[in-house]
C-alpha cells in the first residue's frame, strides 16, 4: 500500500470569495441562536415555559446580527444545512424558528457542495500534474441560492409549456421592467425560504404525489455510513490495524469511494475538451489527491474517529465530515460541536489550515466582533485568503 504523505503545499480548487471572513456555524448553533432570538422577543415555548437559552448564545446571535449588517464577515450555509434542517429538526414551527436565523445572517448565501469541491480540486491537482496553466475558469464560492451547494444556479425560466418558446421577454413587455423584476425577486425569497424550512405538514401528500421524497437523503447518507461501518467491522477482525498505517488505509478508501467516479469523469470531460488526459502514475495519483484539501479533512477525521474502537459512527458524522471538509478547508472560522472540534484542532497535518475553530459559542461571538471592516467587502478575490481578526 502506497503512503499517503501530508504535502508541502495544498492544491485548491480555483474558486473567488469575498475578502471578508466567512464564518461557518453548524445547525445546532443556528437552533441555539433561533432560542435566543425568541427569548430576546418575549417569545415562549409551545407549552408556554419560558425558553431556555444556553450561555454564549445571545452574545453570538448579537455579533453576528452586527458583523453581517457592517459588511464585516459572510455567514453562508451548506448543502448539509438544508438536509439537515429538513430531517433534523422535527415541527415545521420549529424549522420556521431557525430558517429565520439562518434567513437573517445568510441571506440564502450557500457554500459550493463537496462534490462541485472534488472535482475542481481534481482539475487543479491535473493541471499541477500536466504542468499546464488553470484548465478552467474560476466560480464563485457563493452562491444566492440553496442550488449553489449542489452544484447548479438558482433562477427562474419562464417559457410556454406547449411550444418550448422562451416568454421571458414578452412577460418583461407586458409588467414593465420595474414590475417583473420586483416580481422575480418575491419568487426567489419565496423559493429560497420554502427550500430552507421545508412544507408543512399539511402540503406534504400534494407534494409527495409530484414526487417530493426527502427520505432519500437519508437513504444516501445511511449508504455512506455502511461503508465507515464496514470499515470499523475490519479493524475490529485486524485490530493491528488500528496502531498502524491506518491513515493510509481510510486514505485510500475515501479516495475509491468518494473521489474516483469524479475523478473518471473530470477526465472523460478533458478529453473533450481537448485538454491533458493521460492517467497519472501511481505516486503522481498518490500526491495528487493528498493535496486536496477537502480529501486531507475528511481523512483526517475518519482516520481519528476510527481510531478510536469505542467510537459509535452515526448518520451525523457522516454530514459533519461533508461539511467540515469543505468549511474548514475554504472558511476561516467555524463553530462546531466538541467532538469534531477537538478532531480538527488536534491534527497536525491540519495545522496549515489556519480556519479559527472557537471552543464554544462565547469565543465566537468574541472573534466574531473583532473583526475589522473591509475596505471593499462586496469585491471578489481568488481563495485561499485568510482574515483572522
Amino acid at each position: 500500500m502506497l503512503r499517503a504523505p501530508v504535502p508541502e503545499e495544498l492544491v485548491w480548487a480555483s474558486v473567488t470569495r469575498p475578502p471578508i471572513p466567512l464564518v461557518y456555524l453548524d445547525l445546532n448553533h443556528y437552533i441555539e441562536m433561533a432560542k435566543a432570538s425568541r427569548a430576546a422577543d418575549g417569545q415562549v415555548m409551545e407549552s408556554g415555559e419560558s425558553i431556555k437559552v444556553l450561555p454564549g448564545y445571545p452574545d453570538l446571535l448579537v455579533a453576528a446580527r452586527r458583523a453581517k449588517t457592517e459588511g464585516r464577515a459572510v455567514f453562508p450555509l451548506s448543502a448539509v444545512h438544508f438536509q439537515e434542517v429538513a430531517n433534523s429538526v422535527p415541527s415545521p414551527r420549529q424549522r420556521g424558528h431557525v430558517a429565520d436565523v439562518m434567513e437573517e445572517l445568510s441571506d440564502f448565501t450557500y457554500l459550493l457542495g463537496r462534490p462541485s469541491i472534488i472535482e475542481m480540486e481534481i482539475a487543479a491537482g491535473l493541471d499541477r500534474v500536466y504542468g499546464t496553466p488553470p484548465s478552467y475558469a474560476s466560480m464563485p464560492l457563493l452562491g444566492d441560492s440553496a442550488l449553489w451547494a449542489f452544484g447548479r444556479s438558482g433562477g427562474f425560466r419562464f417559457f410556454n409549456q406547449i411550444t418550448g418558446e422562451d416568454t421571458e421577454a414578452q412577460l418583461r413587455s407586458e409588467l414593465g421592467d420595474d414590475a417583473f423584476q420586483k416580481q422575480l425577486v418575491e419568487m426567489r425569497y419565496f423559493m429560497e425560504r420554502k427550500l430552507l424550512e421545508g412544507p408543512q405538514d399539511s402540503e406534504i401528500a400534494e407534494l409527495r404525489a409530484r414526487g417530493y421524497a426527502p427520505e432519500t437523503y437519508q437513504v444516501g447518507i445511511e449508504s455512506r455510513l455502511a461503508f465507515e461501518l464496514e470499515t470499523s467491522a475490519t479493524l475490529e477482525k485486524y485490530p493491528s490495524w488500528r496502531r498502524g498505517r491506518l491513515r493510509d488505509l481510510i486514505f485510500a478508501r475515501e479516495v475509491a469511494h468518494e473521489g474516483m467516479t469524479a475523478f473518471v469523469h473530470h477526465l472523460q470531460q478533458r478529453e473533450d475538451d481537448g485538454l491533458p488526459h493521460e492517467l497519472p502514475e501511481a505516486a503522481e495519483m498518490v500526491t495528487l489527491w493528498a493535496a486536496m484539501p477537502q480529501i486531507q479533512v475528511a481523512a483526517t477525521m475518519k482516520t481519528r474517529y476510527h481510531r478510536n474502537p469505542e467510537h459509535r459512527w452515526k448518520t451525523n458524522h457522516i454530514a459533519d465530515i461533508d461539511a467540515l471538509a469543505v468549511a474548514y478547508a475554504y472558511c476561516d472560522a467555524l463553530l462546531t460541536d466538541a467532538e469534531a472540534r477537538t478532531t480538527l484542532s488536534s491534527a497536525p497535518e491540519l495545522r496549515g489550515f489556519g480556519a479559527h475553530l472557537p471552543r464554544n459559542a462565547g469565543e465566537m461571538a468574541i472573534w466574531i466582533d473583532a473583526i475589522p471592516e473591509a475596505e471593499h467587502p462586496d469585491q471578489h478575490v481568488a481563495h485561499p485568503l485568510r482574515r483572522s481578526p
